[in-house]
């Protein structure tokens, strides 16, 4: 834990969360619900960067460079072609504030969207229209995202690689394993074996 201390005072706070209550949540969420605080950490790293208004979403390339016009003082958008389907981009967004990342997210919703949403990218699937206003507080979409994790867990007969993977990918199998590649490699850089 006191590495976790260390890691997240020296970023810069930029967000409505201190780095104490993001640290706080993930410490208190993965202890009540039996999860390594250090599985996810490096969850939170990878998916938000510990950008508690982190959301991103898949669509065409069209429809990502209207989304990248639309960045404005109040949202970062970046767009870039996703790894897995070249058909497909990835848009990340990272509002300002949490009421205006409520704001974007339920019209990305509306919209028909799949959307990765707060600290676990928690995808919306996983959340109904009415925990939107909650969705990106720390506590809260950790929780969820701790749910999730823990059904894959047992859905992947309890194997930490297969339980990783589901996370990222649900519950289809992929026939590979680079969303768990990727949280070793993290894991290990932050942690050591």
């Amino acid at each position: 834990m006191r590495i976790l201390a260390i890691l997240l005072m020296s970023v810069v706070c930029i967000f409505g969360y201190s780095h104490k209550d993001i640290l706080n949540a993930i410490r208190d969420v993965a202890t009540n619900n039996g999860v390594s605080p250090r599985i996810l950490y490096t969850i939170v790293k990878i998916e938000s960067n510990f950008n508690p208004y982190s959301m991103s979403f898949l669509t065409n390339e069209e429809n990502a460079k209207y989304y990248k016009k639309l960045e404005n003082k109040n949202i970062h958008i970046k767009i870039s072609p996703y790894s897995l389907n070249k058909n497909r981009w990835v848009v990340s967004m990272s509002p300002k504030d949490e009421r205006y990342a409520i704001a974007v997210l339920r019209q990305l919703i509306k919209s028909g969207f799949s959307v990765d949403a707060g600290l676990g990218q928690l995808n919306s699937v996983n959340f109904e229209n009415h925990e939107i206003d909650r969705i990106f507080n720390p506590t809260y979409n950790l929780t969820k995202c701790v749910g999730v994790l823990r059904k894959c867990f047992n859905a992947k007969n309890k194997n930490l690689q297969n339980t990783i993977e589901c996370y990222n990918y649900g519950m289809r199998n992929r026939g590979s394993n680079p969303y768990y590649r990727r949280f070793y490699e993290h894991y290990q850089k932050e942690f050591g074996g």
